[in-house]
Formats: C-alpha cells, sequence, structure tokens
C-alpha cells in the first residue's frame, strides 16, 4: 500500500466525510458519519474526531490534518474567518487557519465571502471553495465553466474567473421548498414521486412568465383543490416553480457576457432537475461529484500550503 501523506475531512452541519490520502494523491481509505456540528460544537469536535478517526490518528501520528466545512464556523471546532471575494486557490491556501492537536499539525480551510453592494448584505460560504479547489482534477471541462451551483438546502452561485472565486449568491430554495412541503397549506397535497418531467418544466415556465412568487405559491394549492393537477403533478410544479425563479435571478447576475456552461455539485436526482431547467434556459450543465471535489480540494489546498 502507498505510505498515507494526509488526512483530510470535510465537516458540515449534518455531516462529516474523511479521506486518508496516499502519497501519490490518491484516496486510500474514506468514511463518513453523521457527525455534523449542528450536533458536535466548539473543543467538543477533538473528542469526536479522536473517536472518529482514531485508528488513522493512531496509525499515522506525524499525518497533516486539512479540514474544509462549518468545522470553521462560529459554532465550529476552531472559528475560521472568511476569505473577501475575488479570491484566487492560491489565496485559499495562504490563509488555512493553523494550530497544533495533540502534536500533530492541523489547519482548517476558510470560508469565503462577497460584498455586492445591490443585494444589501455580505454573502458568505463554506466548503465549497474546498470542492472548488478540486474542480481542474475532477471536471475535464473545468476551465470552460461560468458558474458553479451547489444545490441543496442553500444553493450556491458562484462565479469563477480564472480559476478563482469571483462572486457569490445563496438562495435558499431547498429549505423553502422542504418547508412549503412539510409544513404550510401545500403540504397535504404534496405528495413525493418519481420524475415528472412535464409539471416540473411547467413550473420552471410558470417562473418566467409571472414574476409575482408569493401569488404562484398559492397557485399549487388552488390546482390541488380544483382538482387541475394531480398530487404527484404538483410536487415537481412546485419544484420547478422555485428552481425558476432561482434560476432567473442567478443568471440576471451575469449582466457581462452569456451564461454557456455551469457546473452543478449534488445528488444525481436534483442534479438532474437543475439541468433541465438551465437547459430549458439554453445553459448547459455537467454534474460533478461533490465527494471528489472535495477530497481533490483538499490535497490540492494542502500542496500549494507546502504540507507535501
Amino acid at each position: 500500500m502507498t505510505p498515507a501523506a494526509l488526512i483530510g475531512v470535510d465537516w458540515g452541519s449534518s455531516n462529516a466525510r474523511a479521506f486518508l490520502f496516499g502519497r501519490d494523491g490518491g484516496v486510500l481509505a474514506e468514511r463518513a458519519a453523521a457527525i455534523g456540528i449542528a450536533h458536535h460544537q466548539g473543543e467538543a469536535c477533538a473528542g469526536v474526531l479522536a473517536d472518529w478517526l482514531g485508528d488513522w490518528l493512531n496509525d499515522c501520528p506525524a499525518l497533516p490534518l486539512l479540514l474544509c466545512g462549518m468545522v470553521g464556523s462560529r459554532n465550529g471546532w476552531r472559528e475560521c474567518g472568511y476569505l473577501p471575494t475575488p479570491a484566487s486557490l492560491a489565496d485559499l491556501a495562504a490563509s488555512l487557519h493553523a494550530f497544533d492537536w495533540r502534536g500533530r499539525q492541523v489547519a482548517i480551510v476558510p470560508g469565503i465571502s462577497h460584498d455586492n453592494r445591490r443585494d444589501g448584505f455580505r454573502d458568505v460560504m463554506r466548503g465549497e471553495e474546498t470542492q472548488i479547489a478540486g474542480l481542474p482534477a475532477v471536471c475535464p471541462r473545468f476551465e470552460q465553466l461560468d458558474w458553479l451551483l451547489t444545490p441543496g438546502t442553500h444553493c450556491k452561485w458562484i462565479r469563477l474567473r480564472q480559476g478563482g472565486i469571483a462572486e457569490l449568491a445563496t438562495y435558499m430554495t431547498g429549505e423553502m421548498y422542504a418547508l412549503l412541503s412539510r409544513h404550510s397549506l401545500l403540504a397535504g397535497l404534496i405528495v413525493e414521486g418519481d420524475w415528472r418531467s412535464e409539471p416540473f418544466l411547467q413550473g420552471v415556465e410558470a417562473a418566467v412568465a409571472h414574476p409575482d412568487w408569493l401569488h404562484q405559491l398559492f397557485g399549487v394549492r388552488a390546482r390541488g383543490v380544483l382538482d387541475a393537477m394531480p398530487a404527484e403533478a404538483l410536487t415537481w410544479w412546485l419544484s420547478g416553480l422555485l428552481i425558476g425563479y432561482e434560476i432567473q435571478a442567478g443568471l440576471a447576475r451575469a449582466t457581462d457576457t452569456p451564461v454557456r456552461l455551469c457546473g452543478i455539485v449534488a445528488a444525481p436526482r436534483l442534479a438532474h432537475c437543475y439541468a433541465t431547467a438551465l437547459r430549458s434556459f439554453g445553459v448547459d450543465a455537467v454534474c460533478i461529484d461533490g465527494d471528489q471535489a472535495a477530497a481533490a480540494g483538499l490535497w490540492s489546498l494542502a500542496r500549494q500550503a507546502g504540507w507535501l
């Protein structure tokens, strides 16, 4: 077996994934656990990490440990600030928050902040910057990407320029869908089911045609109570409506040049939804494995920081 050279951890709010890297950058082993920062905060993270990765840590006492994600947030292990845009991968590597832990070199990748005055607030993200650092290794079309999208609870629209991060915008699309489908007046009408492209694209088209989104949301209920659309179709119509509004707003941010290709980092089903919606706007999309991007990014940043 190739000797180990680095332990990398992508530690989010709900889950964590760890990678044991060989000297050639290959992943020798990996593991995942539901030990997110939402449940383990501050110095408690050290004990959780020691229990979870105890065998790796004991077998490789001299290996450096590089972490990214919410582990660097205010509620994480050690708070690590935000690097303002524009930020290159070299900027990220030079801004690692390093400290000693049990005689081991440890560092956390900083988050990214973006100040767009028309938004009225400074936007932030953690974790996605490390995935971007790994894109050249996992996405053959990396240099062609105009924006990177990370759909999920909160979707980040990240503008890429010369391999770095130029702009950032966050949309709470996934969380809004969860709230509406589970806790609103619409909950009794929503039934999860297999993919249905026709009502999904109808929802996207409604978003384009009608900017009054608060009114259009009630259209889900109206269609349901009047039996104008079956419950299985309403689910996808609502999804299409929300994603349609998001994509319309995201594309409007690109005022200087047309958007031709977006990268999508998401689970396959959600990535398919976004890719389908983007095509209806005339934008091509390439789907990217988030775990592979995070692993490649941790390795890349460790190398640029001179750890390897």
